[in-house]
């Protein structure tokens, strides 16, 4: 029985040695890396570029008179789209206009002098003060000498010297306005006459801003997208709807809303494919063109309801390489492969 047991725990000794010999020669089996993404995949939807989309509205407040577009038109960089009501800014622009060439004629004419004819009539007019005086100053002489013999009163004398002195007055009225005839309207009288052609020039520059600003232009080529009013009802400074939206629909790029967590993955240049249910096994090429500075909530709902609505995204331009039959708003889906 002892030898039974002697042999029993060698046997249990050897086993136990031979088990750690067993274990210590294992090696750990590796764990594979996880497979390496290709690409990010997003969602987006088709835009105008920055620059070709406009909200067009109205600098004043006002009544829509005249629409002369519609959804879908082409139209050019200026063409009117619609008038306001204008008739009241018109009438007072016919005003202001008439004054300021009625003040740009009486400047004319204090500039141009005086004719020469009716220089001749104000020489004419001395002569005959001239000759009024003289003959009032002979009359006076004469009186003084009757005065002093006592053959007239006083009163006489004094009368015949008030005649000599309105006599002498309008000789020197007539002088005065020969002189000023020959010499020109003087510097204070021609700086009055040009003030007022420059107050009634910039009241009708005014005017015809305002007018102007009552034809609602485009301010770039494309197409109307979207009519918000129509003839008849108002617009205000003040309202948010605008009259139309304008963009050029050849201009366009897909903005793809990308999860925070994918952004370091990608940089500008890199290549996408963009593709779309409507047009079933087509791949369009594109390349990434503008990353924003910031990310946000999303502004595309996914069609895959598995995805995180909560999960911050950001926006990613992607231009497209070939032409493409998107229209605005279409919703696509994007794969973005990062560049080695």
């Amino acid at each position: 029985m002892k030898r039974v047991l002697i042999i029993s725990g060698i046997f249990f000794i050897i086993a136990a040695v031979l088990f750690m010999a067993l274990r210590k020669k294992e090696k750990p089996l590796p764990v594979a890396d996880p497979l390496p993404k290709k690409y990010v995949a997003a969602e987006g939807k088709i835009e105008a570029k920055t620059g070709f989309e406009a909200e067009v509205g109205s600098e004043l407040d006002g009544k829509i008179a005249e629409f002369f577009v519609k959804e879908g038109d082409t139209v050019k960089k200026g063409d009117i789209i619609a008038r306001l009501e204008n008739s009241d800014i018109r009438a007072k622009l016919k005003e202001t206009e008439a004054q300021h060439e009625v003040s740009k004629a009486k400047l004319n004419e204090v500039l141009s002098g005086a004719r020469a004819e009716e220089i001749r009539q104000a020489k004419a007019a001395l002569d005959a003060a001239t000759a009024n005086k003289e003959t009032a100053q002979k009359e006076f002489s004469r009186y003084q000498e009757l005065f002093r013999e006592a053959l007239v009163p006083k009163s006489a004398l004094d009368e015949k010297e008030r005649l000599l002195r309105v006599a002498e007055a309008r000789m020197k009225e007539a002088a005065e306005a020969l002189n000023i005839l020959e010499k020109g309207p003087r510097d204070e009288t021609v700086k009055i006459y040009q003030d007022e052609v420059v107050r009634a020039g910039a009241a009708a520059a005014y005017l015809k801003a305002l007018f102007e600003k009552t034809f609602i232009r485009a301010p770039l080529s494309g197409k109307i997208i979207r009519k918000n009013l129509d003839s008849g009802e108002i617009i205000s400074k003040e309202m948010l709807t605008s009259l139309v939206t304008i963009a050029d629909v050849s201009q366009i790029w897909v903005n793809a809303e990308i999860d925070e967590t994918d952004i370091g993955r990608i940089q500008t240049g890199d290549k996408a494919e963009v593709t779309s249910d409507a047009y079933p096994g087509k791949v369009f090429h594109g390349t990434v063109k503008e990353i924003s500075d910031y990310v946000g909530a999303r502004r595309v709902t996914p069609v895959n309801p598995a995805k995180n609505l909560d999960v911050k995204v950001i926006q990613v331009k992607i231009g497209i390489e070939e032409a493409a039959p998107f229209v605005l708003g279409m919703t696509v889906d994007v794969r973005i492969t990062p560049a080695e």
